[in-house]
Protein backbone atom coordinates (compact mmCIF):
# COMPACT_ATOMS: atom_id res chain seq x y z
CA UNK A 1 0.00 0.00 0.00
CA UNK A 2 1.50 3.49 -1.21
CA UNK A 3 2.18 6.03 1.51
CA UNK A 4 -0.61 8.57 0.88
CA UNK A 5 -3.02 6.02 0.47
CA UNK A 6 -2.16 4.11 3.90
CA UNK A 7 -2.58 7.79 5.14
CA UNK A 8 -5.87 8.48 3.80
CA UNK A 9 -6.82 5.09 5.22
CA UNK A 10 -5.70 5.86 8.63
CA UNK A 11 -7.66 9.39 8.82
CA UNK A 12 -10.73 7.84 6.98
CA UNK A 13 -10.59 5.51 10.00
CA UNK A 14 -10.39 8.38 12.60
CA UNK A 15 -13.22 10.00 11.00
CA UNK A 16 -15.17 7.51 11.39
CA UNK A 17 -13.94 6.72 14.95
CA UNK A 18 -14.98 10.00 16.28
CA UNK A 19 -19.04 9.02 14.66
CA UNK A 20 -18.75 5.40 16.11
CA UNK A 21 -17.85 6.34 19.45
CA UNK A 22 -20.61 8.91 19.78
CA UNK A 23 -18.04 12.44 19.93
CA UNK A 24 -19.99 13.26 16.65
CA UNK A 25 -24.01 12.34 16.30
CA UNK A 26 -25.95 11.92 13.55
CA UNK A 27 -26.62 15.56 12.26
CA UNK A 28 -23.60 16.79 13.44
CA UNK A 29 -21.49 18.70 10.76
CA UNK A 30 -17.96 18.74 10.07
CA UNK A 31 -15.58 21.19 9.67
CA UNK A 32 -12.84 20.29 7.32
CA UNK A 33 -9.99 22.96 8.96
CA UNK A 34 -11.42 21.48 12.57
CA UNK A 35 -10.70 17.82 11.36
CA UNK A 36 -7.62 19.04 10.00
CA UNK A 37 -5.87 20.75 12.67
CA UNK A 38 -6.85 18.13 14.95
CA UNK A 39 -5.25 15.24 13.12
CA UNK A 40 -2.03 17.89 11.88
CA UNK A 41 -2.79 17.64 8.07
CA UNK A 42 -4.14 19.84 5.72
CA UNK A 43 -7.24 20.09 4.44
CA UNK A 44 -7.07 17.80 1.19
CA UNK A 45 -6.61 14.74 2.61
CA UNK A 46 -9.27 15.27 4.98
CA UNK A 47 -11.49 16.11 2.31
CA UNK A 48 -10.82 12.96 0.33
CA UNK A 49 -11.35 10.85 3.54
CA UNK A 50 -15.11 12.58 4.02
CA UNK A 51 -15.93 12.04 0.18
CA UNK A 52 -15.03 8.22 0.67
CA UNK A 53 -17.32 8.22 3.85
CA UNK A 54 -19.50 9.85 2.02
CA UNK A 55 -19.65 6.99 -0.73
CA UNK A 56 -20.18 4.05 2.33
CA UNK A 57 -23.18 5.77 2.97
CA UNK A 58 -21.82 7.02 6.68
CA UNK A 59 -22.12 11.20 6.21
CA UNK A 60 -24.01 13.01 3.58
CA UNK A 61 -22.47 15.84 1.77
CA UNK A 62 -24.41 18.46 1.37
CA UNK A 63 -24.43 21.45 -2.09
CA UNK A 64 -22.61 24.82 -0.50
CA UNK A 65 -23.33 23.70 3.10
CA UNK A 66 -21.36 21.66 5.82
CA UNK A 67 -21.07 17.82 5.64
CA UNK A 68 -23.08 16.02 7.91
CA UNK A 69 -23.28 12.44 9.79
CA UNK A 70 -25.76 11.15 7.91
CA UNK A 71 -29.48 11.13 9.60
CA UNK A 72 -31.85 8.19 8.88
CA UNK A 73 -36.09 8.89 8.64
CA UNK A 74 -37.75 6.11 10.10
CA UNK A 75 -38.58 4.23 6.63
CA UNK A 76 -34.62 4.53 6.07
CA UNK A 77 -33.37 3.53 9.45
CA UNK A 78 -36.12 0.49 9.30
CA UNK A 79 -35.14 -0.81 6.00
CA UNK A 80 -31.21 -0.25 7.32
CA UNK A 81 -31.73 -2.33 10.45
CA UNK A 82 -33.94 -4.92 8.23
CA UNK A 83 -31.48 -5.47 5.64
CA UNK A 84 -28.57 -5.47 8.64
CA UNK A 85 -30.65 -8.04 9.91
CA UNK A 86 -30.10 -11.07 7.03
CA UNK A 87 -26.59 -9.82 6.33
CA UNK A 88 -25.96 -10.20 10.07
CA UNK A 89 -27.45 -13.28 10.11
CA UNK A 90 -26.18 -14.88 7.09
CA UNK A 91 -22.65 -14.11 8.73
CA UNK A 92 -23.57 -16.11 11.65
CA UNK A 93 -24.79 -18.75 9.89
CA UNK A 94 -21.45 -19.05 8.25
CA UNK A 95 -19.74 -18.52 11.47
CA UNK A 96 -21.02 -21.47 13.12
CA UNK A 97 -19.84 -23.50 10.39
CA UNK A 98 -16.55 -22.36 9.40
CA UNK A 99 -15.16 -20.59 12.32
CA UNK A 100 -11.48 -21.73 13.34
CA UNK A 101 -11.29 -23.00 17.12
CA UNK A 102 -9.13 -19.94 17.59
CA UNK A 103 -12.01 -17.95 16.81
CA UNK A 104 -14.22 -19.81 19.09
CA UNK A 105 -11.94 -19.22 22.00
CA UNK A 106 -11.34 -15.58 21.47
CA UNK A 107 -15.52 -15.47 20.89
CA UNK A 108 -15.79 -17.22 24.36
CA UNK A 109 -13.36 -14.82 25.98
CA UNK A 110 -15.44 -11.77 24.47
CA UNK A 111 -18.53 -13.32 25.77
CA UNK A 112 -17.20 -13.67 29.65
CA UNK A 113 -15.18 -10.06 29.60
CA UNK A 114 -18.75 -8.94 28.39
CA UNK A 115 -20.41 -10.58 31.19
CA UNK A 116 -17.98 -9.21 33.95
CA UNK A 117 -18.75 -5.51 31.60
CA UNK A 118 -22.65 -5.80 31.87
CA UNK A 119 -22.46 -6.88 35.81
CA UNK A 120 -20.08 -3.80 36.60
CA UNK A 121 -22.54 -1.44 34.23
CA UNK A 122 -19.00 -0.25 32.24
CA UNK A 123 -20.90 1.12 29.14
CA UNK A 124 -17.33 2.02 27.09
CA UNK A 125 -16.77 -2.04 27.81
CA UNK A 126 -19.48 -3.02 26.73
CA UNK A 127 -19.63 -1.41 23.66
CA UNK A 128 -16.45 -1.84 22.32
CA UNK A 129 -17.07 -5.80 23.48
CA UNK A 130 -20.23 -5.60 21.28
CA UNK A 131 -18.38 -4.52 18.20
CA UNK A 132 -15.91 -7.04 19.02
CA UNK A 133 -18.30 -9.65 19.24
CA UNK A 134 -19.64 -9.04 15.39
CA UNK A 135 -16.31 -8.52 14.04
CA UNK A 136 -15.50 -12.00 14.94
CA UNK A 137 -18.48 -13.04 13.45
CA UNK A 138 -17.56 -11.32 10.30
CA UNK A 139 -14.50 -12.70 10.09
CA UNK A 140 -15.64 -16.40 11.15
CA UNK A 141 -17.90 -16.53 8.18
CA UNK A 142 -15.20 -16.68 6.10
CA UNK A 143 -16.54 -14.90 3.03
CA UNK A 144 -14.52 -11.21 2.33
CA UNK A 145 -17.75 -10.05 0.56
CA UNK A 146 -19.97 -10.69 3.04
CA UNK A 147 -17.73 -9.12 5.58
CA UNK A 148 -16.80 -6.32 3.81
CA UNK A 149 -20.62 -5.76 3.42
CA UNK A 150 -21.57 -6.50 7.17
CA UNK A 151 -19.18 -4.17 8.10
CA UNK A 152 -20.25 -1.44 5.88
CA UNK A 153 -24.07 -1.66 6.92
CA UNK A 154 -23.06 -1.65 10.58
CA UNK A 155 -20.68 1.40 10.02
CA UNK A 156 -23.93 3.68 8.53
CA UNK A 157 -26.30 2.47 11.63
CA UNK A 158 -23.65 2.74 14.29
CA UNK A 159 -24.67 6.09 15.22
CA UNK A 160 -27.77 5.50 16.22
CA UNK A 161 -27.49 1.73 17.98
CA UNK A 162 -24.41 3.18 19.58
CA UNK A 163 -26.15 6.10 21.23
CA UNK A 164 -28.14 3.48 23.83
CA UNK A 165 -24.82 2.90 25.00
CA UNK A 166 -23.06 5.65 25.02
CA UNK A 167 -25.12 8.88 25.39
CA UNK A 168 -24.08 10.27 29.38
CA UNK A 169 -27.80 11.34 30.14
CA UNK A 170 -29.24 7.43 29.14
CA UNK A 171 -28.57 4.54 31.12
CA UNK A 172 -29.40 1.37 29.05
CA UNK A 173 -29.96 -2.26 30.69
CA UNK A 174 -26.75 -4.02 29.56
CA UNK A 175 -27.78 -7.09 29.86
CA UNK A 176 -30.21 -7.20 27.61
CA UNK A 177 -27.95 -7.33 24.75
CA UNK A 178 -25.07 -9.43 26.17
CA UNK A 179 -27.80 -12.14 27.01
CA UNK A 180 -28.83 -12.12 23.34
CA UNK A 181 -24.48 -12.82 22.57
CA UNK A 182 -24.50 -15.26 24.67
CA UNK A 183 -27.59 -17.61 22.85
CA UNK A 184 -25.83 -16.60 19.59
CA UNK A 185 -22.57 -17.30 20.49
CA UNK A 186 -23.87 -20.73 22.06
CA UNK A 187 -25.45 -21.46 18.82
CA UNK A 188 -22.38 -20.63 16.98
CA UNK A 189 -20.20 -22.57 19.41
CA UNK A 190 -22.56 -25.51 18.95
CA UNK A 191 -22.57 -25.28 15.39
CA UNK A 192 -26.07 -24.73 14.86
CA UNK A 193 -25.84 -22.74 11.52
CA UNK A 194 -29.78 -22.04 11.66
CA UNK A 195 -30.46 -21.16 14.93
CA UNK A 196 -26.93 -18.81 14.98
CA UNK A 197 -28.98 -17.11 11.96
CA UNK A 198 -32.00 -16.62 13.77
CA UNK A 199 -31.18 -15.39 16.84
CA UNK A 200 -28.86 -13.02 15.39
CA UNK A 201 -31.77 -11.39 12.84
CA UNK A 202 -33.80 -11.27 16.51
CA UNK A 203 -31.22 -9.45 17.29
CA UNK A 204 -31.01 -6.80 15.30
CA UNK A 205 -34.38 -6.71 15.40
CA UNK A 206 -34.77 -5.95 18.90
CA UNK A 207 -32.42 -3.17 18.69
CA UNK A 208 -33.59 -1.55 15.77
CA UNK A 209 -37.02 -2.08 17.99
CA UNK A 210 -35.44 -0.62 21.05
CA UNK A 211 -34.06 2.47 18.59
CA UNK A 212 -37.17 3.37 17.30
CA UNK A 213 -39.09 3.61 20.56
CA UNK A 214 -36.20 5.81 22.21
CA UNK A 215 -36.74 8.00 19.08
CA UNK A 216 -40.37 8.03 18.95
CA UNK A 217 -40.67 8.66 22.74
CA UNK A 218 -37.86 10.85 23.81
CA UNK A 219 -36.25 12.14 20.71
CA UNK A 220 -33.45 12.29 22.37
CA UNK A 221 -30.78 11.37 19.35
CA UNK A 222 -32.94 13.25 16.75
CA UNK A 223 -33.03 16.60 18.60
CA UNK A 224 -29.63 16.91 20.04
CA UNK A 225 -28.58 16.08 16.54
CA UNK A 226 -30.28 18.20 14.80
CA UNK A 227 -29.60 21.40 16.45
CA UNK A 228 -25.70 21.00 15.10
CA UNK A 229 -26.70 20.66 11.80
CA UNK A 230 -28.22 24.02 11.17
CA UNK A 231 -25.02 24.91 9.54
Amino acid sequence: MEAGELKNNTLRQKISNLIVSGELRPGDRLDEQSLAERFGVSRTPIREAILQLSSSGLLEMRPRRSTIVRRFNAAALREAFEALGEIEGLCASYAALRMSEADRLRLEDVLLASEVACRDGDRTAAFELDAEFHEILHEGARNHVLQATAESMRLRVTPYSAAPLLAEDFHADLSVPHLEHSAIGKAVLERDSDAARKLMIKHVSNNFLFIQNLLNNDGEIEQRSASRAKA
